[in-house]
Parts: structure tokens; C-alpha cells; sequence
């Protein structure tokens, strides 16, 4: 606690209430004043922690000034209570209000009012507002009004959001920086929506709300944030120590509105601070080490990805500092305006492009944003890390989802017939679709590989329409999802859909018959659907070897197979022009023929 005697304190306070009329004398061990007013009316209580924390920053020969000032804006708030008293009881007056703060997790205890937790060592406090003062909602309050908890918090934190938005002013030191918000008494509730202010980093901000008043944040975009998080610690543990209304000594992690605690604070007998941060925050500064590294070229500058290797590394090993192309300025201009959202940092930018480096876990997420960046500006990007080109060229623009799991997910904005090619020859994840191409939730292609078949799977808005088929043929796959997100009706066509369940089981349960039907009855195949029952009447031999289409015998007597009866799945055609289904098909592969094999996963 601040060194400011407690004599000088209480006889401060008495001298200023005396002169406005009140009687004062002190209590709890000098830690409060109880007032008695002109009128005969309180007592009315005012706690000095705040009061000798405010004086400890200042001369000694400014303290009667700053006390009578204090206790003056207090007894004014009195004054206005006992004149124009506040009914409680009536929530039509009292919701316009209502605003809301953190505090300390323990300072009410013993009193009951409305608090809900916000992370280790803080809660947020709705209050009743007025001047400079502000009285706790307690649960009495809340049962006159008739208003639930949650709806309570919401309604003070729209009135505190609707209040004027903070300052924003940035502080630097060392390798460090970070914002101070302020602005408001009730500044510590602006750290629900930090991202209403422009100090989000790509993996969030930390802050400190170490007294009310002051919000201190740093936007994590790299490693610098294990500087940051240092500095933000020694500014929380002496602030804490020194400033009026404190709140918490400790440093905070905001991410997507989530706030979870970073680090905490000791200050030790020298007044030496330690900051020691979470397992879950090491883990992300662990992470932040790793570099992503993405070259950006003019689209028609680079055909391959090895070219666009090697002029990767012409940049990092020589640049000449000449000016950039007008595309790459423009997309280092739009970097720089939009600050530590996007997460970039340039490292060379010349006459032949850019390269860009960020740090962090999230590949895809990274990817993502310089792909979003540069598809309309007609720039390529490299990938150091994977070796791949995106080249943004006669694009289309879909959602584009690549890989099953987290580790290697890849989600574009948009599709390219190149990019195409590799996700459908590329290895694929049996456990989940691979690649996804959409237009919105609902309407949607997906593939993906178990062995050497490929699902084909669309939805076109409800789960009624939900249709799928199975092909050997990478050209198919590669044809049909071409065309559907081209917009070319001729997909519709190429393969012969059947409508399924989209909960029943897929390609891992699927049948040697249901197959090798699929295959030969897409255009693909050369055979038309009248031949199926041929091939029914083959695969009543278990365990025979799948033939390739010339290798069916036709001459099967036809009055066996009309004993088979149908087969169960139900085909349907969506309506589309036969050209356009030709056209597809004419772009297809004719030297592919699926294999003889057995299939010794399914049930044959």
C-alpha cells in the first residue's frame, strides 16, 4: 500500500467534509469515513483505498487540493441522492443506468450482488451509474425488476458499449509495444470486446486491466509477444500496487471474444517483478518461433513451381531494393492499413515481388489470408513450406476445403483447374472427404479416395437432395467438380447419380456391385446402362476378379438376369442438355482402365 499516513489522510478528509457541511470522523481502522450530512441524514461511507492510492503519485503540498476535490465529488453524489433519490424498485428508470465494470474476483466477498466470472482473479459487476459513483445491482434489485442474470449483464454491457469509444494511444519500449485505452470510468468492460478497437493481432491481444480506467493491450501477431507479455506484467503488478480501483495484477489472453489468463505476477522484497506465464499460453509462444514464408510474384511471371522457387530465392539472397510491381505495392499498402490483423511482415519486396513471413501454428489460416489478399490482384503465391504454387489465374470463386485433419487442412478462396489437378491426384485421408468445393453450406461437391475408388458426393440446398456415385477414373473426378463449379450443367450428366441418405455409410461400406455399376454406367466407361444386368449376373461368383469393360462377356442368356429382378439403388438424372454432357466427356482420359483386383475391403 502506498505510504500516506493514516492521520494525514483522515484529517484531510475531515477538514474537506466540514467545509461542505458534514460531519466526518473515521472507521475500520482508518481504511474508511462515515459522514453525517447537514440535513441529519446518512451515514454515508467512503472507503480511502482509492483515495491514498491517488495521492501517492503526487506532491505532498497537492494533497489538500486533490482530497477536498475527492471527498467534494463524492458528497455531490450524495447531495443528488438525498434531493433526487433513485427508485430502485423501478426498473424503467433505473435501465438506462445500468452499466458494468470487472473487479477483483474477491473484493464483494461477503456481499451479494450480481457478478458473473470472466477468467481467474476477475468478474464483471453490473452496477447502477450516476456522476462518478456507481451502486452494485444486487439479486433484491433483480427480483423486483424481474430480469434474469444473462439479460441483465447484456443490457449494461450495450449501455456501456454505447457510451463514447475509448482512446486509443500506442506506447513503446524496447521491443515491445502495446495500446492504453482509457476514457471512461467504466473502461475495464471495453476488454469483453477488444475487437471493436484495432489492437487484435492474427492469435488475439494481450491486456492488462490492472485498475480501472486504463485497459493496456498487445496485439500477438509473432514472437515479440514473450517481450510484451513481460512488459504488460510489470505494468500490472505496480500499477495494481499504486492506482486507484484495481482490479488484477495479472495479464490476460483475449481471442474470438474467449479471455483466459497468460500469465501472473510476483513482486519480490527489492521490487523485482516475475512474470510467469500458463502452460497454454507458453504453448502458443512456443509456436510463435515457427516462420511461414510466402513468396508473391505477378501471376504471369512464373509458370511452375520450381520457377517460382527459384525466384524466391533470388529475393532472400539478393534483393536490390528496387521499387515493386504496382500490384505488390498495392497489396504492402493494404498490410500495412489493416496493422496486425492480417499478420504479415514484409521481408523483401523488389522489381520481381514480395516475400511475406508470419509466425504461428496456423498454416492454412495464414494461407488463407494471403490467398484472399492476392487473388484479385492478379499475383501468384508460393508456398516455401509445401512447395506449391497458387496461381489465381482463370479462377473461380468458390469455398475450397483441402485435407481431413487440422494438421494439414487447407481452405481456399477459390478454385483453379491446376489446383484441381493436384487435390484429386494427391494422397487423400479415407476417414473424411478431402476435398471439399462450395458454394455455401448447403450446396456443395466433395470427393474423396479409399483405395483406388473415388466418392463423388452433392448436395443442392436440402438433405433430400443429396446424391453420390463412385468412380475409379481420377478424370471423372477431376471433369465433374470442374464443371460444377464452373457453373456447366453438363456434371449432371457424366456420371450417373443416385440419391442417398447423406447419413448412410459411404465408400468405406460400400459394395464391389455398387462400383464397378457406377463406373460403367458414367460416359466414361464407353458401356451404357442397359449392360449392367450383364455385369450383375458376372458378380453372383463371390470373390471373382472385377473385370474391365472389354472383358465382359455379352452373350449372358438375358432370361437369367431378368430372374436377378432390379438392382436397389434408385438413379436419378437431373435434367441438363446432352451436348453439354458430351463436351465433358470429351475432355476425359481414354488410356485409364480401372484394374482386375479383387476388393478384399468390402463386402462383395
Amino acid at each position: 500500500m502506498p505510504n500516506v499516513p493514516s492521520r494525514t489522510l483522515t484529517s484531510l478528509v475531515t477538514v474537506a467534509a466540514q467545509q461542505l457541511g458534514y460531519v466526518c470522523r473515521a472507521t475500520d481502522a482508518d481504511e474508511a469515513a462515515e459522514f453525517i450530512g447537514p440535513r441529519g441524514d446518512g451515514p454515508h461511507y467512503l472507503w480511502l483505498g482509492n483515495l491514498r492510492r491517488s495521492l501517492h503519485e503526487h506532491p505532498v503540498d497537492r494533497w489538500p487540493a486533490l482530497v477536498a476535490d475527492y471527498v467534494g465529488t463524492f458528497l455531490a453524489e450524495v447531495d443528488m441522492e438525498y434531493t433526487d433519490p433513485i427508485d430502485a424498485d423501478d426498473f424503467a428508470t433505473v435501465r438506462c443506468l445500468l452499466r458494468t465494470h470487472f473487479a477483483p474476483a474477491g473484493a464483494d466477498a461477503g456481499i451479494d450482488v450480481a457478478r458473473r466470472d470472466v477468467a481467474p482473479g476477475i468478474v464483471q459487476v453490473a452496477v447502477i451509474g450516476r456522476l462518478h459513483t456507481a451502486v452494485a445491482v444486487t439479486p433484491e434489485m433483480l427480483a423486483h425488476w424481474d430480469i434474469g442474470l444473462d439479460a441483465l449483464f447484456d443490457l449494461a454491457e450495450a449501455n456501456t458499449r454505447a457510451d463514447s469509444r475509448l482512446e486509443v494511444e500506442w506506447k513503446g519500449y524496447n521491443d515491445a509495444s502495446f495500446a492504453v485505452l482509457s476514457g471512461s470510468d467504466f473502461a475495464s468492460a471495453h476488454a469483453r470486446w477488444l475487437d471493436d478497437y484495432p489492437v487484435i493481432g492474427m492469435y488475439g491481444a494481450l491486456f492488462v486491466t490492472s485498475h480501472e480506467g486504463n485497459v493496456y493491450v498487445h496485439p500477438i501477431t509473432g514472437p515479440d509477444a514473450m517481450s510484451a507479455m513481460i512488459l504488460l506484467g510489470k505494468v500490472a503488478a505496480n500499477t495494481y500496487r499504486s492506482e486507484p480501483r484495481p482490479v488484477s495484477p495479472a495479464v490476460y489472453w483475449w481471442k474470438d471474444s474467449a479471455i483466459s489468463l497468460a500469465a501472473g505476477t510476483e513482486i519480490d522484497k527489492d521490487g523485482n517483478v516475475a512474470v510467469h506465464q500458463t502452460p497454454e499460453f507458453d504453448s502458443l509462444l512456443t509456436s510463435l518461433t515457427v516462420t511461414c514464408d510466402f513468396g508473391v510474384v505477378p501471376a504471369g511471371d512464373v509458370d511452375t513451381a520450381l520457377d517460382a522457387l527459384a525466384l524466391y530465392e533470388q529475393m532472400c539472397a539478393h534483393s536490390d531494393n528496387s521499387a515493386a510491381p504496382p500490384a505488390v505495392l498495392d497489396l504492402l499498402a493494404e498490410i500495412e492499413s489493416r496493422g496486425a490483423a492480417v499478420g504479415f511482415v514484409t521481408a523483401v519486396a523488389d522489381f520481381r515481388g514480395a516475400v511475406l513471413r508470419t509466425w504461428g501454428p496456423s498454416r492454412g489460416q495464414h494461407l488463407l489470408a494471403v490467398l484472399q489478399l492476392t487473388k484479385d490482384r492478379d499475383l501468384a503465391v508460393f508456398d516455401v513450406a509445401t512447395g506449391h504454387l497458387y496461381d489465381p489465374r482463370d479462377h473461380v470463386d468458390v469455398r475450397v476445403t483441402a485435407g481431413a485433419h487440422d494438421h494439414n487442412r487447407r481452405t481456399l478462396p477459390y478454385l483453379t483447374a491446376a489446383l484441381l489437378e493436384d487435390f484429386v491426384v494427391g494422397a487423400a485421408d479415407p476417414d473424411d472427404p478431402f476435398l471439399v468445393v462450395a458454394r455455401d453450406d448447403k450446396n456443395y461437391i466433395r470427393t474423396r479416395r479409399d483405395e483406388w475408388v473415388y466418392e463423388i458426393e452433392h448436395r443442392a440446398g436440402s438433405a433430400s437432395e443429396h446424391f453420390r456415385v463412385y468412380t475409379m477414373l481420377h478424370t471423372v473426378v477431376r471433369a465433374v467438380i470442374w464443371a460444377w463449379a464452373c457453373g456447366d450443367p453438363s456434371w449432371t450428366l457424366a456420371v450417373q447419380w443416385r440419391r442417398v441418405d447423406p447419413d448412410t455409410p459411404g465408400i468405406e461400406a460400400a459394395q464391389g456391385q455398387e462400383i464397378l455399376q457406377d463406373e460403367l454406367s458414367s460416359m466414361a466407361s464407353g458401356m451404357t446402362v442397359d449392360g449392367l444386368p450383364l455385369l450383375d449376373a458376372f458378380l453372383m461368383v463371390e470373390d471373382t476378379p472385377l473385370p474391365s469393360a472389354e472383358s465382359l462377356d455379352l452373350s449372358v442368356d438375358p432370361s437369367v438376369l431378368r430372374e436377378r429382378g432390379p438392382t436397389r439403388a434408385e438413379f436419378v438424372t437431373p435434367s441438363a442438355g446432352t451436348g453439354a454432357a458430351a463436351e465433358l466427356v470429351e475432355g476425359l482420359d481414354d488410356d485409364q482402365e480401372p484394374p482386375e483386383q479383387r476388393f478384399p475391403n468390402r463386402r462383395e
